[in-house]
């Protein structure tokens, strides 16, 4: 036979948990295509109770001829399809017009779940594989078979991995037809078609595997790097367990990373045509299997995995509490989070509670460790399998992306790519909105949030209010108010605001008609400070430096305001000097200090001191929290 270009052989493997009879599938000879030539093919077990088909196909090279896609759809043949698991063969394959090669159909009467698997390290993307479905006597037009992740360097999963295809899910096909272009350069040997029969979740683990060297990726982020969780609700929605949806026990222990600083998006490229929440089930169990036995890996690749309907299954054990490392984005594994919509999105868009929930459960796992889903990250990457980055490339990249933008895959769909960002607003509110609310009742009532201001404020963010307009609300409240009314007291009068006093500038604060930040200028401009601090001009204004700019006045700085006073009045010191810039660039430091625990730098003192002698402390503190910075602290906050 000639030689072939997609390498020696394309063996049919069947992937199930257990063992499979050969007899519950009688083999037939009589479903051989005419003209079909013996290769060999006598079912085996295999050691870890993979029910293996020997049988080969031998596929003649053969020139390209210009488009590399597979040929106008034929009739569906005459003949029946060929049984994968029969004591016989695998006919020839096809040839169409343009040089590629086709499969007979394949019968998967009580498969459930298919792939393309090759050796660790082959070419198999330049397999250019399609596929396409028999159902109700009707094929499906052909759609690619994109070549799937691949497990970090170094990590279990990688001890007995194999290249691959998506898993497909046959649901009520009948028969398959695979195309591949067969090119002279060849494919990789030991190509396999895994098929996984329906899993019902109570197999047993098989097989172990351990961690071993290896090229790491880093990551770089502007979260905390010694960040614990600690602040971030716990999801407002049911997580469908492993034990709820059937998961097989792992096969190894994958890895678990320092933390997280990415969510890759993903769909499963399968069918959207289950109906139940038991359909998606069986869709999950098989590529679980897949992924286990087709592909070697110690579990499901995907962390999480969400529905047409919107409900949230976890994916590998551990991923709700743990940043766990799973195989979903190769060389971006490491550090991120793996969600993805179960069904295929190139041309129908996912269901509105599909992207509510993906939204919901990335932002729950990045908030957890501060980081923001709409913002962006730096990643080094080792490389891997089907990855479009080098191998050593450190690439910017949104905290939330798609599997396309680092791989040759169209994944999760053209309509599910047009949908990442909302999902990454969505993320952040849902992320952020519950330690916003605690940062900010911590950082300007000094105190923690009841009930009701947690739910009131918390509901105005998750609606899509930004968290600026929160602070502005809670700053127009009696209580923020009449605290600060009692802070400026003590700090320039040394005493406690008098009931009259209390009630006079409540009332002027809270009707806009004093800045709450300027009550301190007012208490300065005071006959009783003024005494206060000496009752003399130059005892004022010695005064005013001490306790405006924290620092003693020069002789010449007392000599020259006491002549502006008597020619301008008193009022005109503690205006000049606490609308000064030097006063600004001090109220900058104090806005820094308390809502992000630090000293302002010099660009933001730049920037913001003159934007305080403008807009004021009240302009200024919400521009401070609506700041990445401010987000990623907010988790830090107490409750």
């Amino acid at each position: 036979m000639p030689s072939s270009s997609l390498g020696a052989l394309l063996a049919l493997a069947l992937v199930v948990p257990g063992v499979l009879a050969v007899a519950e599938r009688p083999a037939t000879v009589e479903t051989v295509p005419a003209g079909a030539s013996l290769v060999g093919g006598v079912p085996h077990l295999d050691p870890d109770g993979v029910t293996v088909v020997e049988a080969a196909l031998e596929v003649e090279a053969a020139p390209a001829t210009g488009s590399q896609e597979p040929a106008e759809e034929a009739p569906p043949p005459t003949e029946a399809p060929v049984d994968p698991l029969a004591e016989t063969v695998v006919a020839e394959p096809e040839r169409t017009d343009d040089g590629r090669a086709e499969t007979p159909p394949i019968d998967v009467t009580g498969v459930e779940t298919f792939g393309v698997t090759w050796p660790d390290g082959a070419a198999g993307e330049g397999l250019d594989s399609h596929v396409r479905l028999l159902a109700e006597g009707e094929w499906t037009d052909w759609y690619e078979l994109s070549s799937d992740a691949s497990p970090d360097a170094g990590t279990p999963d990688t001890l007995n991995a194999r290249g691959g295809t998506d898993s497909v899910w046959v649901g009520e096909a009948d028969a398959v037809q695979l195309s591949f272009a067969a090119d002279p350069a060849g494919g990789p040997d030991d190509l396999r078609l895994a098929l996984v029969t329906p899993v019902d979740g109570s197999a047993p683990s098989t097989g172990a595997g351990g961690s071993r060297p290896g090229t790491r990726p880093t990551f770089r982020t502007a979260a905390p790097s010694a960040l614990v969780p600690t602040a971030v609700d716990p999801p407002a929605f049911g997580v469908i367990t492993r034990a709820q949806w059937g998961a097989r026990p792992q096969v190894c222990q994958p890895d678990v990373a320092s933390g997280l600083v990415s969510a890759v998006v993903h769909h499963t490229a399968g069918s959207n045509g289950y109906s139940t929440v038991e359909d998606a089930m069986r869709q999950i169990r098989g590529d679980q299997a897949y992924h286990i036995d087709g592909r070697g890996w110690c579990d499901i690749g995907y962390n999480f995995v969400v529905d047409k309907w919107g409900n949230i299954y976890e994916g590998r054990a551990d991923s709700m509490t743990q940043p766990v490392i799973g195989v979903h984005t190769g060389g971006f594994n490491t550090g991120s989070v793996g969600v993805s919509m179960l069904g295929t999105f190139s041309t129908v868009n996912p269901p509105a509670a599909t992207l509510e929930s993906v939204a919901r459960v990335i932002g729950y796992r990045l908030g957890s460790y501060g980081v923001n889903p709409a913002g962006m990250m730096t990643y080094t990457t080792p490389g891997g399998e089907n990855s479009s980055v080098p191998a050593g490339s450190t690439v910017s990249l949104p905290v939330v992306f798609a599997h396309r933008d680092v791989a040759y895959t169209s994944c999760p769909g053209q309509l599910g790519y047009n949908n990442l960002g909302w999902i990454r607003v969505r993320a952040q509110r849902v992320a952020f909105s519950g330690p916003l609310v605690r940062a900010l009742y911590h950082d300007m009532l000094q105190r923690g949030v009841d009930p009701t201001g947690y739910a009131t404020w918390r509901g105005q963010l998750l609606a899509g209010a930004p968290a600026s307009v929160v602070s502005d609300q809670i700053s127009r409240s009696q209580e923020y108010v009449q605290r600060r009314i009692t802070e400026a007291y003590g700090e320039i009068l040394g005493r406690g605001p008098d009931p009259s006093g209390m009630d006079t500038w409540t009332r002027e604060i809270m009707s806009g008609r004093l800045r709450v930040e300027h009550l301190r200028g007012t208490l300065i401009a005071s006959d009783e400070y003024f005494l206060r601090s000496g009752g003399t001009l130059e005892s004022y204004i010695a005064a005013l430096y001490r306790d405006i700019l924290r620092r003693g006045a020069a002789p010449d700085e007392i000599a020259w305001w006491v002549g502006h006073v008597s020619r301008a009045g008193r009022q005109a010191a503690p205006d000049g000097v606490w609308r000064s810039l030097e006063s600004a660039q001090l109220r900058v430091h104090e806005l820094y200090g308390r809502f992000l625990d630090r000293a302002a730098d010099p660009t933001g003192l730049g920037t913001w001191a003159p934007y305080w002698q403008q807009y004021g402390e009240d302009q200024l503190r919400n521009e401070l929290v609506a700041s990445d910075e401010y987000l990623a602290r907010s988790v830090l906050v107490a409750p």
